[in-house]
């Protein structure tokens, strides 16, 4: 292979299939076997022939979901007429929207990933209801190791699943909006375009190789770039989501639209991830050069065929991104020196390795998961293998004395570099599992302060101000309180990033990369909402939208916020 490679589109998809020979040799032949055959789209379900088709009167949805970009840009280039493709799919002219309320407070998840904030969106429910964690986590109870969306695991054989066997769907502990809107609307049709969470679609539509590109991320990132232009980078990201939108294009054009149509878009995110410049450059370039010329195909097609007529266009995001610095120092990954698994095994603790299935007699007695700007450390209880030479049981919560002594060895070594001199001023805080996630009222999680001494994070907040930092206290409950809050780990890693101006002090959990996000910070945290209809105003979309927010800019109120328009009422689902 040779910088010739991505002269044209058929050297640069010799290029990709070149590139992910390995995943075939790793041992992912039946899942990418599966994959490619799929064609363009995956009948999910049958319709019984009992089913009553969906009321005519209710309120159609189009969702549309990109990847990776924060409402300040995306707001900016909308209101500055420089989206004017998308903006006529949201109903407007130029810079003008008299049919779209464009929401100014809406908040993330944390971490502020793509796992755990997509699953929070799709089902309405907090990261401690819907059991989806982050991009990995550990599960206690059965020994699992998720990774639905692989920082550490180069392994694509989950990710390949996904779209074959459905394995994010299974990750999730409740069930998807999706699902919620059939028990009371059976027939309602729902097609779902490459988006990881889709229990309760009637019809998946897929693109050649975006799982692929997901699971080979970091791969891509050292690979591709050594071979392509920036203007061929961003080519081969625009194809893998052009092909979505021309597949959703073609089906709407063969047959009737379906009642909700959620359309993802990873791309863009891909390419910030992997752009030599600042995200929000990347970004804009994204979304003119690519994302707009896809949303005047998919706006025509939807007008052509009467598809548009009222539906509701919504339109949200996971997080947003910020810049990091490309090299070993500031990526705390897990080869070479000065990385976090060093400091757990100089501290005594064995850790488990990364990949995503150990053998059952393997010996581990921590686990690192990795979020971007947060680390997540899972501890054993250390009594039930004090032996060193038996598994360690899982099933039960770590010892308090443990979870200590890794918080202490995090702590002490940020302050001196004793145990790893390269991990030294890394990390902004040490968080500490102070209660069981079920254990009702209170803080779950501390500041971790040395010696065995903690602190409400509210209060440190309080003493030790984080600007950039939004609602942290609140989105670590919504993380680590409730019944499955225990897979934020014992100690979560927080590094100087979210709170660092320049990008020469910032650090990040993964491989090097040029952009990341996953922190508390208002770059990565503040997502766009956008909701329109051609036949309502603004403030009568504002109004339904209220009603379902009040006040609180909760990523999980947007699930809700879904099924209510879906069912054409202003006022909130129900507890279920």
């Amino acid at each position: 292979m040779n910088n010739d490679c991505a002269s044209s589109r058929r050297r640069m998809a010799a290029c990709v299939g070149l590139l992910l020979l390995p995943l075939v040799l790793g041992g992912c032949v039946w899942q990418a076997a599966q994959f490619w055959v799929a064609g363009e789209q995956v009948e999910l379900r049958e319709t019984d022939a009992d089913e009553r088709p969906a009321p005519d009167d209710k309120p159609k949805l189009l969702i549309l979901a990109i990847d990776g970009i924060d409402r300040h840009l995306l707001y900016r280039m909308l209101e500055e007429g420089r989206l004017p493709e998308l903006a006529k799919l949201l109903g407007g002219t130029g810079d003008e929207f008299p049919n779209a309320y464009f929401e100014r407070s809406m908040v993330s998840v944390l971490p502020s990933s793509t796992a755990v904030s997509w699953a929070t969106t799709v089902t309405g429910k907090t990261p401690a209801e819907h059991g989806v964690a982050g991009n990995e986590y550990f599960v206690r109870d059965t020994g699992e190791y998720a990774a639905p969306v692989p920082v550490t695991i180069s392994n694509a054989v989950q990710v390949l699943k996904i779209y074959t066997e459905g394995y994010a769907n299974d990750l999730l502990e409740v069930p998807t909006v999706y699902e919620r809107m059939r028990e009371d609307d059976p027939g309602v049709r729902v097609w779902v375009g490459m988006h990881q969470f889709y229990s309760g679609a009637d019809r998946l539509i897929l693109t050649d190789r975006t799982a692929m590109l997901e699971a080979f991320e970091s791969y891509f990132q050292e690979h591709v770039l050594s071979r392509l232009t920036g203007a061929e980078t961003l080519s081969l990201f625009r194809e893998l989501d052009e092909e979505v939108v021309e597949n959703m294009d073609d089906l709407m054009e063969s047959e009737p639209a379906a009642d909700v149509i959620t359309i993802y878009m990873p791309g863009l995110d891909h390419y910030a991830h992997i752009a030599d410049r600042d995200p929000d450059e990347s970004r804009a370039e994204y979304l003119e050069k690519a994302i707009e010329p896809m949303m005047k195909s998919l706006r025509e097609t939807l007008e052509e065929t009467g598809a548009l007529d009222d539906r509701y266009v919504l339109l949200t995001s996971d997080h947003g991104h910020t810049r990091v610095t490309h090299d070993d120092r500031h990526s705390l990954g897990i080869d070479g020196d000065g990385e976090p698994a060093q400091v757990l095994e100089k501290a005594g603790f064995t850790l488990r390795p990364f990949e995503l299935e150990v053998d059952d007699d393997v010996f581990f007695d921590s686990v690192l998961a990795y979020q971007g700007a947060l680390a997540y450390v899972y501890v054993a209880d250390r009594s039930t293998c004090a032996s060193g030479e038996t598994p360690c049981d899982w099933s039960e919560p770590a010892r308090n004395q443990d979870i200590e002594a890794v918080a202490e060895a995090f702590w002490d070594n940020n302050e001196t570099g004793d145990l790893v001199p390269d991990m030294r001023d890394t990390l902004d805080m040490v968080l500490v599992r102070t209660r069981a996630s079920a254990a009702g009222e209170g803080d779950v999680f501390e500041v971790y302060l040395g010696d065995g001494r903690t602190q409400r994070l509210a209060d440190y907040l309080a003493e030790h101000p984080h600007p950039n930092y939004v609602q942290m206290p609140e989105r670590l409950q919504a993380l680590a309180s409730g019944k499955h809050g225990d897979r934020a780990g014992d100690v979560i890693l927080v590094a100087h990033n979210g709170d660092r101006d320049r990008a020469d002090e910032r650090f990040y959990f993964a491989s090097p990369y040029q952009s990341w996000h996953g922190s508390p910070s208002h770059r990565d945290s503040d997502i766009p909402l956008i909701v329109a209809h051609r036949d309502h105003s603004t403030d009568e979309i504002r109004q339904r939208v209220d009603a379902v927010l009040k006040g609180e800019a909760s990523q999980r109120l947007i699930g809700e916020l879904i099924l209510r328009l879906r069912a054409g009422e202003a006022t909130p689902a129900d507890g279920r």
